[in-house]
């Protein structure tokens, strides 16, 4: 019987520094490295591996303004082995993707993303690998979210296709058998949930662990028919350490033992050992980082919380800079981290709102922007609406209902009006107009305009404003 040991972290996001609230830091690359060493990891040896399920590198600045270069650098520092192809890895294109590929030491897996005119992986994905850990051929298999495209600007998607998980597995499990592999396993950037589907699948064809990503909710540990679905948080915050015994001469797995392991410590103890190569990329990483985005615009006391101030500041901040539009539209996903209290730099903004998207100009009809509030929903700025049932009622800010007939410029991000989230936007009207201005430019030009301080903080001028019913 052999001994094979698997750690593995996802949606790693870009935080390669750690996270910090009112009574402890989570995370950090160099944190988790130096977690992973004490656990028994050795970068480059024979007895275990280290894999990443997807979302590597599209969060704060320090990743997100380098597009994702930085983090792939620090992942081949820890030493992965693998990383699943993740939705949020199309974000800055597809020739990015394939750039971050060929930097990387280690190679991205999808085995149900193919290129629709061929039905084979693009050159920037294989569907698995197999490496050798304790004397066992293990076999790790991708797979990439089936909401991709649903979720990803669809012209970084373009050619490509996602199909069905149970088919890709079978079809690539024998393929791996017959190169030699002996251990199938499933690295796997889709939500554990739909993870529990596949449970049948996985034991059939004698996969024994189902490693999750995508949804942020953590699954610890739970066995079904033999089968182990484990989704461990994200962001560096904790990681996944599967045992695997395998027996090699009845050629099957014995046991499997798995532990969620958290890396986080109270802001009062002592801090956790950090790995000190991995800390001098990380510290390499921020003063370049910066050195591009660590201007001062701006100071709040309590700062930005996510939800309504968030959204009132960046879409408030798009009519103030194109007044000529009379209604501005956002989908809620794009807000992705609060702005913290003390100093408000460009580098805050840009986790904030981290994805590389332009504001897009669209004339409306009335009636058409209310299908998009009833499908999609969002935040809004020049109206507030509220929608119950098959029904949206849609109020401007000048007290007038919405006029079903009459025509509204809109602003929306390229994102939206491609198509994401299933916003009807380019169908609509495909004469659109790009301004050619990054979607968090107007928040940096209207808060640098504001001259906020300590004595003058942001919050200040967020407040008592009427609340939406948005959705």
């Amino acid at each position: 019987v052999r001994k094979s040991t698997l750690f593995y972290t996802r949606d790693e996001e870009g935080y390669l520094e750690p996270t910090r609230d009112r009574v402890k830091s989570s995370g950090g690359s160099a944190q988790v490295m130096a977690a992973l060493r004490q656990r028994g990891y050795l970068p480059g040896g024979d007895r275990s591996l280290l894999l990443g399920g997807g979302d590597m590198w599209t969060g704060p600045a320090i990743s997100t303004w380098f597009e994702g270069e930085s983090t792939v650098q620090v992942m081949n520092a820890m030493g992965y082995q693998a990383a699943a192809i993740g939705n949020h890895e199309f974000d800055f294109g597809q020739e990015r993707l394939r750039a971050n590929r060929k930097a990387a030491s280690f190679p991205f897996l999808s085995a149900n993303l193919t290129v629709k005119a061929t039905g084979k992986q693009p050159d920037f994905a294989l569907p698995y690998i197999i490496r050798e850990v304790n004397g066992v051929n293990v076999a790790v298999i991708g797979l990439t979210t089936r909401q991709t495209s649903g979720i990803v600007l669809p012209d970084n998607l373009a050619g490509l296709a996602l199909t069905d998980y149970a088919e890709a597995l079978r079809r690539t499990v024998p393929q791996a058998a017959a190169e030699g592999a002996d251990l199938p396993v499933v690295i796997a950037h889709v939500c554990p949930t739909d993870l529990h589907t596949l449970v049948p699948v996985a034991a059939e064809l004698s996969i024994p662990l189902l490693l999750g990503g995508h949804c942020h909710s953590v699954v610890e540990n739970v066995e079904q028919e033999g089968v182990r679905v484990i989704g461990p948080g994200a962001h560096w915050q904790s990681f996944a350490q599967v045992e695997i015994a395998f027996d090699t001469a009845a050629r099957k797995v014995v046991q499997t033992k798995a532990e969620l392991v958290r890396v986080e410590h109270p802001l009062s103890g002592t801090p956790l050992p950090s790995d000190p190569g991995v800390a001098a990329i990380v510290a390499g990483c921020s003063k370049k980082a910066e050195a591009a985005l660590g201007e001062v615009i701006g100071y709040t006391r309590t700062g930005i919380p996510r939800g309504q101030p968030l959204y009132d500041l960046l879409l408030d901040s798009w009519l103030w800079a194109y007044p000529e539009a009379d209604i501005a539209l956002s989908n809620l996903g794009g807000y992705r981290e609060a702005i913290a209290p003390g100093a408000i730099t460009r580098a805050d903004i840009l986790t904030t709102w981290p994805f590389n998207n332009d504001i897009v100009a669209v004339d409306l009809t009335g009636a058409q922007l209310l299908e998009n509030l009833l499908c999609c929903g969002g935040a809004a700025a020049g109206l507030t609406y509220r929608r119950s049932g098959d029904r949206v009622e849609a109020t401007l800010d000048s007290g007038r209902a919405l006029d079903p007939e009459a025509t509204y410029r809109v602003l929306v991000n390229s994102y939206m009006y491609a198509g994401g989230d299933h916003y009807l936007f380019r169908t609509q009207n495909p004469n659109g107009t790009s301004l050619g201005v990054p979607m968090q430019d107007p928040v940096i030009r209207w808060i640098r305009a504001r001259k906020t301080s300590p004595q003058h903080p942001l919050e200040t001028l967020l407040q008592d404003r009427p609340l939406s019913p948005r959705r």
